[in-house]
């Protein structure tokens, strides 16, 4: 029986042997600071950095490593609007007229994130090359044909529908139905690109404290006193940035926050001409089904990283590589023989209408939630806005600030329906691509 875990096979993000995780002594607590921000991914990282150069004291605390969390250990898909409604009719749950205002925002928000990079000279193995959603059953491929719409809406004409008698030149795999492409998206080295907003934060001066759990925040007087495990500190301002791990600290987020897990795999080098061969665009693929999967080429260009949603309940990472092996082999069968060296999970933040938060709550502010596929572009961008809030630099207010956070009353911060959607969508899915078989 073929063995599918290579002998070095890891239980860590493939992109921590480039960029591991920061290992911080934990210095003594500062008894007063500026604005404390709590979480050290994008949004938090992005936030300090804008507020540093402002001439602000910051101190961003995180409970684990500073770069251990969700932000070094995503897929690394960037885009613009694609990126913040492709799971919802965004005119039907906002309106038309603040649907387009997010749209050209998140449109706003991936520009800016291009800009930054090049201005910054970040080392990030960033590619702007476009992104093709394949569909799983000709029905997916006639809702995104709809979806095509809203998204060529204006001025823009960055997507465009693609045959599957055409898609062999995007992606050599049988599967899918044909799909859109979006030409306005790109790959990126998640990990790469964090470490660098960590150099960028420590150059602007910002305090970085790791393995520190923040326990309450209380109003006083003059701000805000923030209660750690290591001492407790005085701010005129806290920033919310923890995403899928945001914890009982934030009663009101957690209600309003559905963490989920999402794991990716990395192949065994297979070389650039077997890589090229599966994708010979260069551009990411994912699919159109509820329990999405997706593949793209890794940075050198060697191996195939793919991801998706293993299980909706823990499970060993063995057990989750196996069942993403599997998936991957009936999407691009010519990798069934190709051994897994590294295997890795991170939490993502969804909310129950599927977009990004901005906004104040109890005195705090907070930039939340990238909804799967839409974190490294729109936490970079909500943590930006978040500093701008905090300066009070804001001309308008983003798109994203205020929009209705909702819950369930029967929900608390534990996700106990996730395997029974979960179920439920895998069926849908299965359902649709018979259905397609029996045509």
């Amino acid at each position: 029986m073929f063995n599918i875990f290579q002998d070095n096979f890891k239980e860590d993000p493939y992109w921590w042997d480039d960029a591991p995780p920061l290992k911080l002594t934990v210095d003594e607590i500062p008894k007063k600071v500026d604005v404390v921000i709590i979480g050290s991914g994008y949004s938090g990282l992005s936030c300090a950095i804008e507020l540093a150069r402002a001439g602000t004291e910051v101190l961003v605390i995180d409970k684990v490593e500073i770069g251990s969390g969700a932000s070094s250990r995503a897929g690394g898909l960037t885009s613009g609007r694609a990126g913040v409604s492709k799971l919802i009719n965004l005119e039907a749950t906002v309106g038309d007229r603040r649907a387009n205002e997010i749209l050209e925002e998140a449109d706003q928000a991936y520009t800016h994130l291009q800009d930054f990079i090049k201005f910054e000279n970040i080392a990030c193995d960033f590619h702007h090359c476009g992104r093709f959603m394949g569909a799983h059953s000709r029905r997916a491929y006639d809702k995104i044909a709809f979806k095509m719409i809203e998204y060529n809406k204006g001025k823009h004409q960055d997507f465009e529908m693609v045959t599957q008698a055409e898609q062999s030149k995007i992606v050599n795999s049988d599967y899918y139905k044909g799909g859109m492409f979006n030409h306005n998206a790109g790959t990126i080295h998640p990990a790469k690109y964090h470490g660098e907003l960590v150099r960028l934060s420590i150059e602007a001066g910002v305090k970085l404290i790791s393995n520190t759990l923040v326990k309450k925040i209380t109003s006083t007087k003059s701000g805000k006193e923030v209660f750690t495990s290591n001492g407790s500190i005085k701010a005129e301002s806290v920033m919310i940035g923890t995403g899928g791990y945001t914890d009982k600290l934030s009663p009101y987020h957690r209600k309003r926050i559905i963490p989920m897990s999402s794991t990716l795999i990395a192949t065994e080098k297979i070389g650039r001409d077997r890589v090229n061969e599966i994708l010979p665009l260069g551009c990411p693929v994912i699919d159109t089904k509820r329990i999405i999967s997706y593949a793209r080429r890794s940075p050198d260009g060697e191996r195939i990283l793919f991801g998706g949603r293993a299980r909706f309940t823990p499970i060993g990472a063995r057990k989750s590589t196996m069942i993403l092996h599997e998936t991957m082999v009936k999407i691009f069968p010519s990798l069934t023989d190709t051994q897994i060296t590294h295997s890795w999970t991170g939490l993502m933040a969804f909310t129950f209408d599927f977009l990004p938060k901005l906004g104040v709550q109890d005195g705090n502010h907070y930039a939340l939630a990238c909804n799967g596929g839409s974190g490294i572009v729109m936490m970079s961008w909500l943590g930006r806005r978040a500093a701008q809030n905090i300066l009070g630099k804001t001309n308008s207010l983003s798109a994203f600030q205020n929009l209705k956070y909702k819950t369930h009353p029967l929900y608390t911060g534990l996700p106990w329906f996730v395997p029974m959607v979960g179920t439920w969508y895998r069926f849908r899915d299965w359902t649709e691509e018979k259905i397609d078989k029996g045509r």
